[in-house]
């Protein structure tokens, strides 16, 4: 239940279990740059400052790459 992300090589992976994206659940079948990833999540419904943790958690320097 919650927002998963993972940074690696190419981009970012991420999972995305409710409730957070609606009532379905969702993952990256292939790395995503930072700014496809947000609208990606955000277009599922899930809420900014669940994505800006999630990210954090994955690579606390994660602004810096914008």
């Amino acid at each position: 239940m919650s927002i998963n992300i993972q940074k690696v090589a190419d981009g970012y992976l991420a999972q995305v279990t409710p409730p957070h994206g609606g009532d379905s659940a969702w993952e990256a079948t292939e790395p995503l740059a930072i700014d496809a990833l947000i609208k990606k999540l955000l277009a599922l419904g899930c809420h900014q400052t669940d994505i800006g943790d999630a990210f954090y958690q994955a690579d606390p320097h994660w602004l810096e790459q914008e």
